[in-house]
């Protein structure tokens, strides 16, 4: 049984860098140019504990770039895969990973929890968080134990979270983003 892991979030918020960081290996493309890129959702099969994951690294939302994937494409292409994924005769997603920036709650983080989670999986299916972009941060669980209540008094509801940087490692990075990106 494969267990299909839907990663979403923003254009820019560390969804490819979450999956190779998963995957402890380059699997998906990354970029740090302002536009995306990723431009249809990937499939990435990986095995972690002798359990197969199929990662699903979706087009970041709220892409307003030109050039780009347009918003409401993303939108469509991202409901879409989720709606295929519930079917009965798929075999279902067993977790939602909504990335986002170390930002406040804005209302775009909200909007996209609830068509996503609340309306289409209808909350049947779990949901967990990765804030990433903490690479600044003297802690980064701290950020958490700061902001996390920030979400659950906008109504989004978390199965857990996971505070992370999605810096890779490279000759020449300080020990001090080194320590951070073997925490995340």
């Amino acid at each position: 049984l494969e267990r299909n892991v839907v990663i979403f979030g923003d254009r820019g918020s560390g969804k490819s860098s979450v999956v190779n960081a998963i995957a402890q290996t380059q699997l998906a493309k990354t970029s740090s140019s302002a536009t995306g890129c990723t431009f249809a959702y990937e499939r990435h099969r990986v095995e972690i504990s002798g359990q197969t994951f199929v990662l699903f690294d979706t087009v970041g939302l709220n892409e307003g770039t030109p050039g780009t994937v347009p918003a409401a494409k993303t939108e469509e292409n991202l409901q879409s895969l989720l709606h295929e994924l519930m079917n009965p005769k798929s075999d279902g997603i067993s977790l939602l990973v909504y990335c986002v920036r170390s930002t406040r709650a804005r209302r775009a983080l909200i909007r996209n929890y609830n068509i996503f989670y609340s309306a289409i999986c209808r909350k049947k299916v779990p949901i967990v968080v990765v804030v990433t972009g903490l690479e600044n941060e003297p802690d980064m669980e701290s950020w958490w134990d700061a902001n996390g209540k920030e979400f659950k008094s906008r109504g989004m509801h978390f199965e857990d979270h996971a505070c992370v940087t999605t810096l890779r490692k490279h000759s020449g990075i300080s020990d001090v983003f080194t320590r951070r990106i073997e925490e995340s």
